[in-house]
């Protein structure tokens, strides 16, 4: 059958999802195709034209994310506190009506946007059909099924309108992950990609053991680690290089560094093969680093770390379940800063519990470490799945009053953090070098005025 894969998302980022995707659905045999809402000047036009051109059997859209902010630090109007917010539903709904006018193909969604929402997005885009969980097994699986007509509500992880409401099927999780097929990044213009300084994301293992409050990905991919060999994930730089020769490569998993062994590995795998590769990872965790570790990295061709602090209190550390202490951040940046390494720090401001105190604790750390690159800053937590332990929280707090508002943009900020006091965190956020942030505004608890007279000292 004819494939089109549409890769939707149209803010900054790896088509990692919707490469996966393409190579599972070719791997199965059929012939594919990418349409990439990244670059198309006008969606609808020139949507029509692959479509009229390409002849489609089956089309899946990959959906990245609902709702959010994106950093801005241009005038675009809209622009609040270097961010500007974005909506992924409406672009979205255009692409979907324009191929409901255009072709009678079987439309499925998927993508890590859709899992969390997948009734919500049926219902708003007016579609039957979606795929939740690990798409690289259920969507051929799907094809295989449509083919040869059987009943495709079958499907592992699918979510379908039934009798006027919906039905779900149990996802299922892919054990052996060196079984999957490699990404079909040949598909997308990896040029433009690299134009916009935007590495080539590749995936070493599935599951997370962390169980922070704010965060649901440990409900999507399990608990428990599922790791590729180190051998197969060498086999993925090669290809993506063969696609694009000196692509940079981006680990995009929630933790490159856990486990431990499994991230030498496969340092010591790129090193054995002497891959001409420049590799980083976007969010490693401040846990067993070393200056083993580190000089693994830089000697496996690691450019640049994403160090996910997130808080330096260890009081907001054990509120969030982050699975660290203050003391093993100190080690991390120590380590990092000695080992020539580019990297910088995410944190974030306003989980349960976080106090003008524990926001001053946590620059006392940072800043006793000048060595990080950059700073990423959040204020604020967006509430955007039923599986975020914090909505206990934002509940309680009257933030979050109905839970049908998470399909919305909803976010939530401790009430511990007054309204005077964010008011002088952000400017003094925008005094800071190489310091970069984005504001979720509180849904329901307080209005920070931009006239705001009173500017106390946020390090106090």
């Amino acid at each position: 059958m004819n494939v089109l894969i549409i890769s939707a998302n149209t803010f900054s980022g790896s088509p990692s999802g919707p490469a996966y995707v393409a190579g599972a659905a070719r791997d199965a045999g059929h012939t594919v195709e990418v349409f990439d809402c990244l670059f198309a000047q006008d969606p609808v036009r020139e949507l029509e034209g692959h479509v009229a051109r390409f002849v489609p059997d089956v089309i899946g859209i990959s959906i990245r994310a609902v709702a959010g902010k994106i950093v801005d630090k241009t005038s675009i109007e809209g622009a609040e506190f270097n961010t500007r917010p974005f909506d992924a539903r409406g672009p979205v709904k255009e692409i979907v009506d324009c191929l409901k006018r255009i072709t009678q193909a079987h439309i499925v969604l998927g993508g890590c946007g859709f899992n969390y929402y997948g009734a919500e997005w049926l219902e708003y885009l007016g579609l039957d059909y979606g795929l939740r969980g690990e798409a690289e097994f259920s969507f051929p699986r799907y094809l295989e099924m449509l083919e040869d007509g059987q009943d495709v509500r079958a499907v592992p992880g699918c979510i379908f309108y039934e009798n006027g409401g919906i039905s779900k099927v149990p996802r299922q999780r892919i054990e052996d992950l060196d079984q999957t097929a490699l990404p079909a990044y040949d598909l997308f213009d990896l040029d433009r990609y690299a134009e916009r300084n935007i590495s080539v994301g590749v995936f070493t293992k599935r599951g997370c053991s962390f169980q922070c409050t704010y965060c649901p990905y440990s409900s999507l991919e399990g608990t428990r680690y599922r790791l590729k060999s180190p051998e197969r994930v060498a086999d993925e730089m090669e290809h993506v290089q063969r696609a694009r020769a000196q692509s940079k490569i981006e680990f995009c998993d929630n933790s490159f560094n856990v486990p431990r062994k499994h991230a030498e590995a496969i340092c010591r795998e790129i090193i054995r093969r002497d891959l001409d590769v420049e590799w980083s990872a976007g969010n490693i965790k401040p846990v067993g680093i070393t200056d083993d570790l580190c000089r693994l990295f830089r000697d496996s061709g690691c450019v640049n770390i994403g160090l996910s602090v997130e808080s330096a209190s260890d009081r907001m550390l054990k509120a969030m379940r982050r699975g660290y202490t203050v003391k093993q951040v100190k080690e991390a940046l120590t380590f990092l800063g000695r080992s020539g390494i580019p990297f910088g720090v995410s944190l974030m401001f306003g989980a349960p519990g976080e106090t003008p105190e524990t926001v001053a604790e946590t620059f006392e750390v940072i800043d006793s470490f000048p060595a990080s690159e950059w700073t990423w800053v959040t204020i604020g937590l967006n509430l955007w799945t039923h599986h975020q332990q914090v909505l206990d929280d934002a509940r309680k707090d009257g933030q979050l009053k109905d839970d049908g508002e998470l399909f919305n943009e909803v976010n939530y900020i401790s009430p511990e953090l007054p309204k005077e006091y964010m008011v002088a965190l952000i400017d003094s956020l925008q005094e800071r070098e190489r310091c970069h942030f984005q504001v979720n505004k509180p849904y329901a608890a307080y209005e920070w005025a931009a006239d705001s007279t009173s500017r106390p000292d946020p390090s106090s």
